[in-house]
C-alpha cells in the first residue's frame, strides 16, 4: 500500500456509486490504510449495478425518468424496493468482505434495524417525455430530511467502518430508496464531518464534458449558478448534494475519480472539484 497519508482527516465521508463497471477497489485499499491509522469515515455506497442485474435475472426492466428540472431518478415500486433492498444488502456484503481482506471491520447499517437516515417519501415521479409531463404513482423513493448520527458514532467507538447503502426510513416506517450523494451530504453534515468526497467515473465538474482535462479546480457558493450551468447528467445531483453538506457546515467537498490510485490522498490534494463555502 503506497497511499500518502499525510494529507489527514479528524473525520470524512466518501461516496462510492455503485454502477456496473465501478471497481471501488482502490478507494477500499486506501480507505482501509486510512482507518487502520486511526481515522474516522463514513463509506456510503450506491447499488445500481446489483439492481440492474437482479431485475435483469427476474426480468423486470427498470424505469428511468428525467424530471422537468432535469434530473434522472429510477421509479420504484413496491416490487423493485424489494428487489432494491437486496441489491443493497448484497453489494454491502461484497465490500464488507473486500474491507475485511484488508484487515478493517464494517458495520452495514440498514434502516429497519438502526435508523440513521430519515426521508419524506415520493409518492409520484413526474416524467418530462417528448414535451409532454407524465406523472407515475405508487413510488418508494424519497428525500432525506433529517439524519441520526448515533449508530455511526456508536460504530466508530467500536472501531468499525460504518457503511450506508442508499436506504431510509420515512414518518410511517416504510423503507425508501434515496439519492446516495444526498445522503452522504446529510450524514456529512450530522457528524460534522471536515470533508465529503464524491467519487465518480468523471474528475469533477468539466466545462467540456468530452475533455477531462477541462476539470473545474475550485468552486464556492457564490459561484453556484455558474457550477449548475456547466453540470449535466447524474453530475447535476452530485452538486445538489454538494451545496446541500455545505450548507449544513461540513468543510469542503469534493468531486473526483474514483479510479485514480489512492483517491481520497488525490482528491484532498486538488485533484477533483474542491467546493467550500
Amino acid at each position: 500500500m503506497s497511499a500518502n497519508l499525510n494529507k489527514t482527516v479528524n473525520s470524512g465521508v466518501v461516496k462510492i456509486g455503485g454502477a456496473t463497471g465501478n471497481d471501488p477497489s482502490k478507494l477500499l485499499e486506501e480507505l482501509a490504510a486510512r482507518v487502520k491509522s486511526g481515522e474516522r469515515w463514513i463509506l456510503v455506497h450506491g447499488a445500481s449495478g446489483p439492481m440492474e442485474i437482479i431485475c435483469g435475472s427476474c426480468g423486470i426492466e427498470p424505469v428511468y425518468v428525467t424530471s422537468p428540472s432535469g434530473y434522472r431518478s429510477r421509479f420504484v415500486g413496491k416490487k423493485e424496493l424489494a428487489l432494491f433492498e437486496a441489491a443493497c444488502a448484497g453489494y454491502s456484503v461484497e465490500l464488507s468482505w473486500k474491507l475485511g481482506k484488508h484487515g478493517v471491520g464494517t458495520m452495514p447499517i440498514y434502516p429497519k434495524q438502526d435508523v440513521t437516515a430519515k426521508a419524506v417519501r415520493k409518492d409520484s415521479l413526474r416524467s418530462a417525455e417528448n414535451g409532454k409531463v407524465r406523472v407515475l404513482r405508487g413510488n418508494y423513493s424519497g428525500t432525506v430530511c433529517g439524519f441520526e448520527p448515533l449508530p455511526v458514532m456508536q460504530a466508530w467507538d467500536n472501531g468499525l467502518l460504518p457503511m450506508l447503502p442508499p436506504l431510509a426510513l420515512d414518518s410511517e416506517g416504510n423503507c425508501l430508496n434515496v439519492d446516495g450523494d444526498r445522503m452522504a451530504a446529510a450524514a456529512a453534515s450530522a457528524v460534522k464531518a471536515g470533508v465529503l468526497i464524491i467519487l465518480s467515473n468523471v474528475p469533477g465538474i468539466l466545462r467540456d464534458v468530452n475533455d477531462p482535462l477541462s476539470r473545474v479546480e475550485a468552486g464556492n457558493l457564490d459561484m453556484w449558478g455558474e457550477l449548475e450551468g456547466l453540470a449535466h447528467g447524474n453530475m447535476k445531483r452530485k452538486l445538489l448534494a454538494a451545496k446541500e453538506a455545505l450548507e449544513g457546515n461540513v468543510g469542503k467537498v469534493i468531486l473526483a475519480d474514483s479510479r485514480e490510485d489512492n483517491p481520497i490522498s488525490r482528491a484532498l490534494a486538488g485533484g477533483g472539484t474542491t467546493l467550500c463555502r
